[in-house]
């Protein structure tokens, strides 16, 4: 048996060792012919809808790109991207290190092959098998749209709904014989809530109209897994969160509150899943042009971000916690905060003390462009207006009083209140959350704040649409 001295084996180790260090932690070999030679081709992944982060850059040489990296491809759907309008997606579960594709860029989903990745054989096994369906749907739907006699036509609406019966059976059963797969989450996500053909019958004999509205509503995120972070470099989480608050959920504050209250529930599964979520909602409705949502904001501060995100440090929370300090005392349906101000002559006016069927409180700053364009507009709205029982509180955010005084006589606003805070008692930005100027905030007899930020030409549609509302509330 030849034997080898100490230094062979040291120079032997030395050369596994390096071998081992310089093996990429995942390689995929792409082969795509229709890419011109010399073009960078990208590997991106989706994070959240319609969306990509690019990881990694391979230059196509001799038809074929290598994209390598050092570290593990996190599990999701990635892309292949040619340019920003021309892409290919395929599933990356997480675990695989080493897989090669083939395709033509000319039917990627019809041509690709695929080696070492079982995932991807299991994706487009389903998507080549919907790519065939639709073909013989769209052939049935042509002849459907020429087609005169009525026979024919209910035998094209049978193979319709046989070819959907047959669509549905081949995705439950491609999830059930791969649940343990990635692809197999995937391709469930797809799947549409079971419904029943009708709605069951009330004690008066009628159909229940909101049955099927109020059970898919319960069913719908019953195909999507809230415990697979990977499911976040997906489209799916997004797009569903998007649907449900756009689709299934009345706007209003008490019932977005409960509804995302069910989803981020759902979503706290995985940690990076519910940060991703509450991100989103929060988004929504911190942004939204919707009048009266503010709560939704107050509510998700409040119950979340400061009760259990443990990611955001002392200055984050400290942030949210100042907004929510601003935002609840002047939330929609609240008494606006006490609020007493001066008029140019100096006297004090307390708006409690306001005697009116609506007050607009019009914050503004003789210094700001948008207030004098809109100055004239104000002016004819009041004087339009305050019969009908409305009045204008013209409220300067300046405190020099020579600049209120030649605002007033150079718009000629002297006939509503022309108010300051003569005393310095408010920080207006903070107490009222006046962060740009004009800022309205209409007002009932209450004081009680029904919006904010209307724009004058909407005062009076604001305050019909109040009205309305509160007719219909009391039927």
């Amino acid at each position: 048996m030849k034997k080898f001295g100490p230094l062979v084996l040291i120079f032997f180790s030395f050369i596994v060792s390096t071998f081992a260090q310089e093996k990429p932690a995942y390689h995929i070999s792409v082969k795509l012919n229709g890419v011109e030679p010399g073009k960078y081709v990208h590997l991106a992944h989706y994070y959240g809808y319609n969306q990509y982060l690019k990881v990694d850059s391979a230059k196509s040489e001799n038809g074929i790109l290598h994209f390598k990296g050092s570290e593990p491809l996190k599990g999701g759907i990635y892309l292949i991207v040619l340019s920003p309008a021309k892409y290919y997606d395929i599933v990356i579960s997480g675990t695989e290190s080493e897989f090669a594709i083939e395709a033509d860029t000319t039917d990627f989903i019809k041509s690709v092959k695929f080696t070492g990745t079982k995932e991807n054989e299991i994706l487009f096994g389903y998507r080549k098998f919907l790519a065939d369906k639709s073909e013989v749907a769209m052939a049935i739907q042509k002849d459907m749209q020429t087609q005169q006699d009525p026979a024919a036509s209910e035998l094209n609406k049978t193979k319709m709904r046989n070819l959907q019966e047959e669509v549905s059976a081949y995705m439950k059963n491609a999830v059930t014989v791969n649940e343990k797969t990635f692809a197999g989450k995937i391709i469930k996500a797809n799947i549409e809530p079971e419904l029943p053909k009708e709605a069951p019958l009330l004690p008066n004999g009628k159909r229940d109209s909101t049955y099927l509205f109020n059970l898919y509503k319960k069913k719908f995120f019953e195909n999507i897994d809230f415990s697979d972070e990977r499911m976040l470099r997906t489209p799916f989480i997004q797009s569903k969160v998007e649907k449900y608050f756009k689709d299934l959920v009345y706007q209003v504050t008490d019932s977005i509150n409960v509804d995302a209250d069910r989803v981020l529930k759902l979503s706290k599964k995985n940690k990076e899943v519910y940060r991703y979520v509450l991100w989103m909602v929060t988004n929504k409705y911190e942004n939204i042009d919707i009048v009266g949502l503010d709560g939704v904001f107050i509510h998700l501060a409040e119950d979340y971000y400061l009760r259990d995100a443990d990611w955001l440090d002392s200055t984050q929370r400290a942030k949210f916690q100042e907004r929510v300090n601003v935002l609840k005392p002047i939330q929609t349906g609240k008494i606006m905060p006490t609020l007493i101000l001066s008029d140019t002559l100096g006297v004090e006016q307390n708006l409690a003390n306001v005697k009116a069927k609506y007050t607009i409180v019009y914050f503004y700053s003789p210094d700001c462009g948008h207030c004098k364009d809109h100055a004239p507009e104000l002016v004819k709205y009041y004087d339009e207006n305050r019969s009908r029982g409305i009045e204008v509180l013209n409220v300067a955010v300046d405190y020099e009083l020579d600049k209120i005084k030649k605002f007033v006589s150079t718009y000629k606003t002297g006939k509503m209140r022309n108010l300051w805070d003569s005393k310095g008692r408010y920080v207006f930005r903070n107490k009222f959350d006046i962060y740009s100027t004009p800022t309205s905030y209409i007002l009932d007899s209450e004081k009680r704040i029904l919006g904010k930020r209307i724009p004058i030409e909407e005062f009076n549609k604001f305050i019909e649409f109040h009205e309305k509302k509160s007719e219909t509330q009391k039927k």
